[in-house]
């Protein structure tokens, strides 16, 4: 059971509920905390206070009163009016994911709704109901579109009261849900890579010297330090630490930058994971509800630039590393620099380009991940909506969308180049592979056989569906301490 007390949803509680189906339940601290805020609400209303979307219309309309008797009617057709997105429907995970975030910030109080409504989201995810929620409509400054398909169908047969439509619309849930799926992704594929990359350099015969002591400490970066000291364990016992063997006194940069590029990546990730954590625990809501004062405050809370720009900021963190990876194939492939056979496939009289294709195919798929690295931040807004109110786009929603379609796309260059590394170390015929980089070798071996002369290139297939399936394997072999 994952308890939500509204402050203190991690990225790892947010993919158990999202995608191991963990139930999930509000704090009896936090059902008091949503009561007690409730209240906050129910008192501005009876004072006939101005609040913004509680007892006065929103946007182009902001200011204009609602009359008392037709607060019910306005909050469902204010999600109605919203009721837009279309196109594409969310992954069922991305869609509890969203739930689950939602579900957080009604718990904190902040939304002022009443613990009905965090009840019946609760049951739904608990329940793992399906619901189509498109994810077109969003501008970034909230998901208010997407939100809608939600809302409406878990509260269609329930009077919204004061403030409650509102306090759904301006939630950023589906963004902030698919982002930190995504960062999920990019952590565990950025953890993997290094692992592969090592094998790389036993395929290559590269020189150890970029992951001795001296290399990683003259650069005091903590990625850098990271990944530099899990490469050199995963090649603990290899020949490439022997005398001659590594073949060059210095490597291509592909292979000699490998801990600097995964470090920097690295880095650039731990800043990301901390801003998308910190987001779970804060209100996208306006205005927010403060028990502490008796108020309801107006902000700007549903401005996603931060989430935004942390999730730019991971994915450009990443183009270096697929360039190096392309580089890392190119090089194994071809004979000039590897020493090894054209191709990697020993000539069979037919002229085929053996694994040459493949990094064709590499190179493509590496290109159209580069583009997908690109911020989004570079929105330019329209001064034009609801009397010039609406004046920024946070594009949140691209932003975590293009994250997680990085992620999904350097999952398979990375398999890529595990499946080329594999070939070449076997070529090779250079003993003994690492402590850990011969069990990975092994573990490639499983699923895609070496190609001898006059066999097919591998499909990539087997190869992904194995990684996935040995996830756990896989896990124990990345920190060999």
């Amino acid at each position: 059971m994952s308890l939500l007390p509204g402050f203190d949803l991690t990225i790892d509680g947010l993919v158990r509920i999202a995608r191991d189906k963990a139930q999930v339940s509000v704090t009896a601290e936090a059902v008091e905390r949503m009561k007690a805020a409730r209240a906050v609400v129910d008192n501005a209303v009876a004072r006939g206070e101005k609040v913004y979307g509680v007892t006065t219309s929103v946007g182009a309309k902001t200011g204009v009163p609602l009359a008392p008797e037709r607060i019910g009617e306005f909050n469902r057709r204010l999600l109605l009016t919203h009721n837009v997105a279309h196109g594409p429907l969310a992954p069922h995970e991305a869609v509890r994911a969203m739930m689950a975030v939602l579900l957080n910030a009604m718990a904190s109080g902040r939304l002022g709704v009443r613990p009905l409504l965090a009840e019946r989201l609760a049951a739904a995810l608990n329940e793992d109901r399906g619901i189509d929620v498109h994810i077109w409509g969003s501008m970034g400054q909230s998901d208010m579109a997407p939100i809608t398909d939600l809302a409406l169908a878990l509260y269609s047969d329930i009077e919204l009261q004061a403030g409650e439509a509102l306090a759904m619309l301006n939630s950023s849930a589906l963004a902030l849900g698919t982002a930190a799926l995504a960062m999920a992704d990019l952590r565990d594929v950025l953890d993997q890579w290094s692992l592969i990359a090592a094998l790389s350099m036993e395929g290559f015969a590269a020189n150890p010297s970029i992951v001795s002591n001296a290399a990683l400490q003259s650069r005091p970066f903590a990625g850098l330090k990271r990944h530099g000291e899990r490469i050199r364990g995963y090649l603990a016992g290899s020949y490439i630490f022997a005398k001659g063997g590594p073949r060059h006194l210095q490597d291509p940069l592909s292979f000699r930058s490998l801990p600097l590029l995964h470090g920097t990546a690295a880095d650039s990730m731990a800043f990301a994971y901390g801003q998308v954590e910190a987001e779970l625990s804060a209100s996208q809501n306006n205005p927010i509800v403060s028990i502490e004062e008796q108020a309801l405050v107006s902000v700007a809370n549903f401005d996603t630039v931060s989430l935004s720009m942390a999730l730019d900021i991971a994915r450009l963190g990443f183009a270096p590393v697929m360039t190096s990876s392309a580089e890392r194939v190119a090089k194994q492939v071809d004979s000039f620099w590897s020493g090894l056979t054209v191709g990697l496939i020993e000539e069979d009289g037919v002229g085929l380009p053996g694994f040459n294709g493949l990094a064709q195919f590499h190179k493509a798929i590496t290109s159209e991940a580069r583009l997908a690295t690109m911020p989004v931040v570079h929105e330019l807004a329209s001064s034009s909506h609801s009397n010039g109110n609406l004046d920024r786009a946070g594009m949140a929603g691209l932003a975590a969308r293009k994250t997680g379609e990085v992620a999904a796309l350097c999952r398979s260059i990375a398999a890529v180049e595990l499946m080329v590394a594999a070939q070449a170390v076997d070529i090779r015929k250079a003993t003994p592979l690492g402590a850990v980089t011969g069990k990975l070798h092994a573990l490639v071996r499983e699923a895609v056989p070496f190609a001898a002369a006059g066999d097919r290139v591998p499909h990539l297939d087997p190869l992904l569906r194995h990684l996935g399936e040995r996830r756990g394997t896989i896990q124990a072999m990345l920190d060999p301490t």
